[in-house]
């Protein structure tokens, strides 16, 4: 079994090996109660049986999930006939209980908290070096670990006279130098794990040499925010942690928004942008998907088909016989996630609204 930490499209993707059928199972850990917890478990195994589930995967499963509670959060889990393959718990999240057992593993609130918890990296300066913050992505946890600059001489308040500059701009060499040693550590950090978010806090001098340190890639790749706090041990931390949680929900808001906008502007244009059950499979079915787009709605509803390889999809499953393999029937959306995910495109979720599309896609190039 995988015991999940993070959750990413990697991991995402690991979840869609194996042969079909696949029981997903959200259950919220908080109970009040071991009692509420029993009482909710019969409704998620009433919903197994009634789609057909054996009794192999929901014992496996009662095993797993109600060893866990109390917890954190939500816990996911995954089963293949009598082993449960995934589980994660996802701290804090609100998915109500639920159930579904078919061919494909329901993925959508994964998605979901993915979505929210991207990678980011939270850097505190001041003019010594940095505490440094990594969130893996599709985590709530963090990693911490401290830089400490090359230079030791940061004090300005040296003797005055005819020495005081010198004293000034040896103290100013000393703190750029550990700022470029910051910014060093960071780059390194980013493209170790990926993250695309850098939020900055601390002394606003330091801050000023590590910007200017930042490799090019970082600015012109990574959304760059500033917050407030610092390294001092003055009860700042809960409202860093406040800070972060906020800045990166708002940095997701604004990402998405501007996907938004580059379909808003290339739809209908020639292949740039697609929309529709026909248009998005058949882009998923050449590859040609940059960012599926996925708003609440109809694809949970609307039938489609798969097959074996990655981009076997259609909505109907004549063309898939015809090409010699197999044909699974799930819901567009689960079938549009699975050859998303396969073929590396992003997936994301978007909140109910203005948008009219059932399902579209931002497209890597036009036929």
């Amino acid at each position: 079994m995988t015991i999940l930490t993070g959750i990413d499209d990697v991991s995402l993707t690991k979840l869609l090996a194996g042969d079909p059928p696949v029981a997903s199972v959200y259950f919220n850990l908080r109970a009040t109660a071991q009692s509420d917890a029993f009482l909710r478990w019969r409704t998620i195994v009433a919903g197994l049986t009634e789609q057909g589930a054996p009794l192999a995967t929901v014992e496996t499963l009662a095993e797993r999930v109600l060893a866990a509670v109390p917890g954190p959060g939500v816990l996911a889990a995954f089963a293949r006939g009598a082993e449960v393959t995934s589980t994660v718990v996802l701290p804090g999240a609100e998915v109500p209980d639920l159930s579904r057992y078919g061919v494909l593993p329901y993925l959508r609130p994964l998605l979901a908290w993915e979505q929210e918890h991207p990678g980011r990296v939270l850097a505190v300066l001041d003019r010594t070096g940095a505490d440094l913050s990594v969130y893996a992505a599709g985590s709530a946890e963090r990693v911490d670990t401290a830089v400490t600059g090359p230079d030791d001489e940061i004090e300005r308040n040296a003797p005055g006279g005819w020495s005081q500059g010198r004293y000034q701009h040896r103290a100013e060499d000393s703190w750029e130098h550990n700022a470029a040693a910051v910014a060093d550590v960071l780059a390194r950090l980013l493209q170790r794990c990926g993250a695309r978010i850098l939020l900055l806090a601390g002394d606003v001098r330091a801050l000023q040499y590590l910007q200017d340190h930042l490799p090019k890639w970082i600015h012109a790749d990574v959304a760059v925010r500033r917050i407030s706090g610092g390294r001092s041990a003055d009860g700042s931390a809960a409202r860093l942690d406040e800070q972060v949680t906020a800045q990166t929900h708002r940095i997701v808001a604004e990402q998405l928004e501007e996907l938004l906008a580059e379909f808003a502007a290339h739809a209908g244009t020639g292949g740039a942008a697609v929309e529709g059950p026909d248009e998005t499979l058949a882009a998923l079915a050449a590859g040609r998907v940059r960012v599926l787009l996925l708003p609440t709605g109809q694809a949970q509803q609307i039938r489609a088909w798969f097959g074996s390889g990655p981009a076997d999809v259609a909505l109907e499953p004549d063309p898939l016989h015809r090409a010699g393999g197999q044909a699974y029937e799930a819901f567009l959306e689960d079938v549009a996630i699975r050859a998303g995910l396969l073929t590396g495109a992003q997936i994301r979720l978007v909140p109910n609204g203005p948008q009219a599309f059932t399902i579209a896609a931002l497209c890597r190039f036009v036929p």
